[in-house]
């Protein structure tokens, strides 16, 4: 170790040595190998980058999953449950289209119901209506008064149709005027009434008719019984007599 002569009034400086090789600390760093020329720097250098890049993309490439086992159990459970609901649903189907069936035969059978039980309501109505205008009929030609005879004829004709009220064209003053000289007096009363037939849109029926008849020579009323066949007929909506014959 050298040493300097300080001067006068100055601290003695002393310079550290050591011995010669490497320390501890750079006992790694010896131990790297230098390159002794530029061509084994280069290659030394390609090297590295060959291994870094190697070790980079084993680090980044993706991870193949790994494919999980479907346990057998779940497949066999799979396969067999459609089987076991099959019964069920062919059940459950077959009772819908029963009740369906059934359902629709009821509407059937309801719908027929009431249109037969409309077409009897309208049949019953219909001869209703000609047992009604017979009877009717029947009435105004049995009920005459020597006073009124012209309005009593009146109110019979009305209820006829035009060919029957032709029948009398020309005779009906004479008739009022007999019915007046004779001072006949005759009230009708209808007994029984039923439907014969009906034939299109007319409807023929039998009215059964007593009378009280008496007229100027024969004060006393006198019963008389009479059948009228009357037929009726709907002309323009409306019900008149279109025949009426006396049956013996």
């Amino acid at each position: 170790m050298n040493e300097e002569e300080p001067n006068t009034g100055q601290r003695v400086r002393r310079r550290a040595s050591r011995n010669a090789g490497p320390t501890g600390a750079d006992t790694g760093a010896a131990s790297t190998v230098v390159p002794s020329s530029a061509q084994e720097r280069v290659d030394l250098v390609k090297s590295e980058q060959s291994v870094t890049a190697a070790h980079t993309a084993t680090e980044t490439s993706p991870k193949i999953p790994e494919v999980l086992e479907v346990p057998k159990t779940s497949a066999n459970s799979e396969s067999s449950a459609p089987t076991a609901k099959r019964p069920t649903s062919r059940k459950l189907i077959g009772g819908i289209v029963l009740a369906s069936i059934v359902a629709l035969a009821f509407a059937v059978v309801s719908v027929l119901l009431l249109v037969d039980r409309s077409k009897a309501s309208s049949a019953d109505e219909e001869r209703a209506a000609y047992i009604a205008g017979a009877r009717t009929t029947a009435l105004n030609l049995t009920t005459l008064h020597s006073e009124t005879a012209g309005a009593d004829l009146d109110k019979f004709l009305a209820g006829t149709t035009k060919e029957f009220q032709s029948q009398l064209d020309g005779r009906k003053d004479s008739f009022v005027d007999v019915l007046g000289q004779v001072g006949v007096q005759t009230d009708g009363e209808i007994l029984e009434a039923g439907l014969e037939k009906i034939d299109g849109d007319c409807g023929t029926s039998l009215v059964a008719v007593r009378a009280l008849q008496k007229n100027a020579e024969q004060p006393e009323p006198e019963e008389r019984n009479y059948r009228l066949r009357i037929t009726m007929c709907d002309t323009d909506g409306q019900l008149l007599a279109s025949n009426v014959e006396f049956v013996p």
